[in-house]
């Protein structure tokens, strides 16, 4: 008996919050034109998301999901790598996070994305570049992943900062 009450104190809150956000939802069968819809869905994004948005393109959201991907696949294989005392696999998933992922998303995306958010990238991305010299100089496992929890915090302070917004 304790074990279902457990399970359903669980579930009504969860049932609550999934009430609140559907509760201006299309019944069945009704329709919305497009771009109400989305207008609609951009307002209560906003409402329940209060992060500081960046306005991007298309192509800019691609650009900037593609690059903050290569970082989490870094940040894996750096932890895969020091898990088996791999140097070798820890330098280069260190190094493909570096600044030269950077600088291939080109210059007018700086100027989409705002001074503060190009920084804090740049600072990610420069302390991936200072992560792999540290693994090529020998650098112990513990020391290399007390860097990388440094590094992550950057990653966990833009995704609670910031959302991208596309705009068309």
């Amino acid at each position: 008996m304790t074990r279902e009450f457990s399970v359903t104190k669980g579930v009504v809150p969860g049932l609550l919050v999934a009430a609140t956000l559907c509760a201006g939802c299309t019944p069945p069968g009704e329709e919305h034109e497009g771009k109400a819809t989305v207008a609609a869905a951009r307002n209560h994004e906003e409402v329940i998301d209060d992060r500081d948005p960046i306005h991007v393109d298309a192509a800019g959201r691609f650009a900037v999901l593609a690059e903050m991907r290569t970082m989490l696949n870094a940040v894996q294989g750096i932890v895969g790598g020091a898990a088996s005392a791999d140097t070798a696999a820890m330098r280069a998933a260190a190094a493909m996070a570096g600044t030269a992922l950077a600088s291939e998303s080109g210059h007018h995306m700086a100027a989409q994305l705002g001074a503060d958010f190009v920084q804090l990238g740049m600072r990610t991305h420069t302390g991936f570049d200072s992560l792999a010299a540290d693994v090529a100089q020998g650098k112990s496992r513990e020391f290399v992943l007390r860097r990388l929890a440094n590094i992550m915090g950057n990653c966990v302070g833009c995704h609670n900062q910031y959302r991208l917004v596309v705009e068309p």
